[in-house]
């Protein structure tokens, strides 16, 4: 109950009177209305609280993550997010979940993606291996389905979730980008801050996928919803993000994602993007070594992506995986698109057969024909010197300019320099002419010339 003052009170009292005087009700003892006015500051009545929500204090950084679990990564849900409660939202970080869990089935033909980090230490390799089944999950904290939003707390408690349960929304579709959108528009709202990072967790499969069943490449890019069969393509991730308003960090939590056609397809709506360019294993980011990092940080947008990957780096690194993280500045994606175009444009008079080699010969990543972009540069120049002045400059822009973290872990990765790009070897794709890249660049007129 909250407390009134009885001056709030006074139009309806008055109401009041002149219909008891309409009855016939004698007044003359009552005390005068100047009387009753002088007296009534000092009086204090309680009435029901609302249900109205509360205005909270802006922070410095609100972390939107968006879990979505309702495929074969549900059990990770509860395992990512007891990490993130070992730190908890704090005075100047709020961390705001929506997560979504499904009982899972696998699929019934006979293969899958292996992308699990396995909890029983076998080998971990990525990729799609017929015959292939996920392995043993993770024991869940609890075995809750449905999607829902956590105001995420403080709790050393790993064995249960312990943060704030704010909603459930059922059956929500978390392969809708607009249902994605909706989610940041709701965190924004609730908890306000100086500054946003978005982290999308789930499969991911850069600017394209292959369906599971029949191995067709479709256009879609992360956030696979098996409940409804919806996932987010790189295009729906840029108009969610426009929707949204913008974000000062994007990241994937998810595999094959930092790529230069989603880093141009995003650079107008996120300063600061972070993605993988290979495969994660299953259990994804070490929440737990990313937020120590990040509350000791100044929390700039830069500083919160740096402590992304030295984290993710710094984990796999222990367990003696070979991963790949990075940190880029999107605004030069577009300087990029025009040195690219204009060493296509070279590329294009040169030895076809020369550049087939350097594109096999590049720091390859799984499923996807991703390939380590400075490193294709790099081998390109060397096989034909006509390239190699305008394939430094690419180097250079990536390198000094672009980068603000490369963490690649591993002998497989020692050439990574932290931004993919589309190189085919068996054909092009014609959906990659959907790309906000195509559309600006000449980079599909030279995958097509060379794949002819």
């Amino acid at each position: 109950m909250k407390k009134m003052k009885m001056m709030q009170l006074f139009g309806a009292a008055t109401l009041c009177s002149g219909l008891a005087g309409a009855a016939g009700i004698d007044f003359d003892r009552l005390p005068s209305l100047e009387k009753i006015q002088a007296q009534a500051s000092d009086i204090q009545v309680s009435v029901p609280e609302t249900n109205a929500p509360k205005a909270r204090a802006q922070k410095e950084l609100t972390i939107m993550l968006f879990l979505n679990g309702k495929n074969n990564l549900s059990k990770y849900v509860d395992y990512d997010m007891n990490e993130m409660e070992t730190v908890g939202s704090t005075d100047k970080v709020n961390i705001v979940v929506e997560a979504g869990r499904t009982a899972y089935t696998p699929p019934s033909n006979p293969g899958g993606w292996n992308d699990y980090d396995n909890p029983y230490d076998n080998p971990w390799n990525g990729g799609w291996h017929p015959g292939w089944h996920p392995p043993p999950m993770l024991k869940a904290a609890s075995d809750w389905t449905g999607v829902r939003r956590y105001y995420v707390t403080k709790d050393d408690n790993t064995a249960v979730l312990g943060s704030t349960l704010v909603q459930e929304l059922g059956k929500a579709d978390m392969g809708d980008w607009n249902h994605l959108a909706e989610f940041a528009q709701w965190a924004r709202a609730n908890y306000p801050a100086r500054r946003y990072m978005l982290v999308v967790w789930n499969h991911g499969d850069g600017w394209k996928t292959k369906d599971l069943e029949t191995l067709a490449p479709v256009t879609k890019g992360i956030s696979y919803d098996d409940e409804t069969g919806n996932g987010i393509t790189t295009v729906q991730l840029g108009q969610a993000l426009a929707k949204i308003g913008g974000v000062d960090i994007y990241a994937s939590d998810a595999c094959l994602m930092q790529m230069q056609e989603v880093v141009y397809e995003l650079k107008n709506y996120a300063p600061v993007i972070v993605g993988s360019e290979e495969t994660e294993p299953g259990d994804g980011w070490d929440y737990n070594a990313f937020l120590t990092r990040l509350v000791t940080s100044n929390l700039s947008p830069e500083a919160v992506a740096r402590s992304a990957v030295e984290g993710y780096g710094a984990s796999y690194s222990a367990k003696g995986k070979s991963v790949t993280l990075s940190a880029v500045r999107s605004r030069e994606a577009e300087a990029l698109r025009r040195l690219t175009d204009q060493w296509a444009d070279l590329a294009m008079q040169e030895d076809k057969a020369a550049l087939k080699e350097a594109v096999k010969a590049a720091t390859a990543f799984d499923a996807v024909d991703s390939r380590d972009l400075p490193h294709f540069m790099s081998l390109a120049g060397e096989k034909l010197p006509a390239l190699k002045a305008k394939g430094a400059e690419i180097i250079s822009l990536i390198r000094d300019r672009m980068m603000i973290k490369n963490s690649p872990v591993g002998d497989s990765y020692k050439n990574a320099g932290g931004l993919a790009m589309y190189m085919p070897t068996y054909g092009f794709d014609a959906d990659y002419s959907r790309l906000a890249l195509s559309k600006a660049g000449k980079w599909d007129e030279f995958m097509q010339w060379l794949n002819n």
